[in-house]
């Protein structure tokens, strides 16, 4: 077996992501551009969802630039009803902060902004981007979240809602991000996966505006790793470093049990 997949089909450690992700009562995905989100992680959002989770799709951005004729304004109103359209099939609700495609700031204030969704949401789970991707835009949705989930947990730092510390940041399978990208962890989205195919049909960038075909690729990319998960369908996730893990809990209720 390769060794880039001997990690990822070790049974045991898939499953107890697999169990944080499908345990958690909220979750929240973060994308760079409207249809992001949906690749991701949108069929396991909607298994989640009939698990009776409450998953959150932020958008950074509609992605108003992608289109090879309509103006971004109009652009954007269309994919804003694709974005809604997309949501209600998969059972997500959707929000988002309304940044410009392409010119994604990766600065605090725009990191504070993706805090307040934290606090504001409290997921136990959240996922975005690698950051490793050729598109700007994707590394400061990467950088972003993360920053911004340092914001959220600290206790001293002063926002409209109380501090929040995720239990766990997974970053997404995109063919834009593959750079050192490895699928660590595989989740069983089979139950989703239906739901995700009509989905993602809502948005005109699936159905042929572009010359990469998106459904086809992620079809079959789900069902790759599915093989190699020993189910129908699966989504490929890397998650943040040990460091970041243990760091995560620094502001945490301290654990009286062992050692600090």
């Amino acid at each position: 077996m390769p060794a880039r997949f001997a990690r990822a089909s070790a049974p045991g450690e898939a499953r107890k992501i697999e169990d944080k992700v499908y345990a958690a009562r909220s979750i929240l995905v973060v994308g760079a551009h409207a249809f992001d989100a949906e690749v991701i992680a949108g069929p396991l959002a909607a298994a989640a969802v009939q698990g009776g989770a409450e998953v959150t799709f932020l958008h950074l951005s509609m992605g108003e630039q992608g289109h090879p004729s309509l103006a971004p304004e109009y652009y954007c109103v269309q994919k804003q009803e694709e974005a809604a359209k997309a949501a209600a099939r998969l059972g997500v609700a959707m929000r988002s902060l309304g940044l410009h495609d392409a010119f994604l700031p990766c600065d605090d204030e725009t990191a504070l902004k993706v805090c307040d969704v934290v606090r504001e949401l409290k997921p136990q789970i959240v996922i975005t981007h690698w950051h490793g991707s050729w598109h700007k835009d994707h590394r400061a949705a990467a950088r972003l979240t993360q920053t911004g989930i340092f914001f959220a947990a600290l206790p001293t730092l002063k926002r409209d809602h109380a501090a929040h510390t995720p239990q766990l940041l997974l970053f997404g399978e995109n063919w834009e991000d593959d750079e050192g990208f490895r699928p660590e962890h595989l989740v069983d989205v089979s139950d989703g996966f239906e739901a995700w195919s009509e989905a993602v049909r809502e948005y005109e960038l699936a159905r042929g505006l572009s010359s990469f075909p998106y459904v086809d690729y992620y079809s079959a990319l789900y069902r790759l790793r599915g093989c190699l998960r020993g189910t129908r369908y699966a989504q490929g996730f890397a998650a943040a470093s040990q460091s970041w893990q243990a760091g995560s809990g620094l502001f945490a209720p301290a654990n009286r049990s062992g050692s600090r």
